[in-house]
């Protein structure tokens, strides 16, 4: 197994696991992405949004 430099490290944490991004108090949410029950911020097409 190869030792990973920074970039590869960036790559692995922007690729696979994507930051959790909360709702605010009136549930909104960026663009694309609704508030789901949790009060996380997905995307719509993936996950029950409330």
């Amino acid at each position: 197994m190869k030792k990973l430099k920074r970039n590869d490290l960036r790559k692995i944490d922007g690729g696979l696991i994507a930051p959790v991004i909360m709702c605010d108090e009136n549930m909104n949410c960026p663009a694309n992405l609704c508030c789901t029950s949790g009060y996380i911020c997905r995307d719509w097409r993936k996950y029950p949004c409330i």
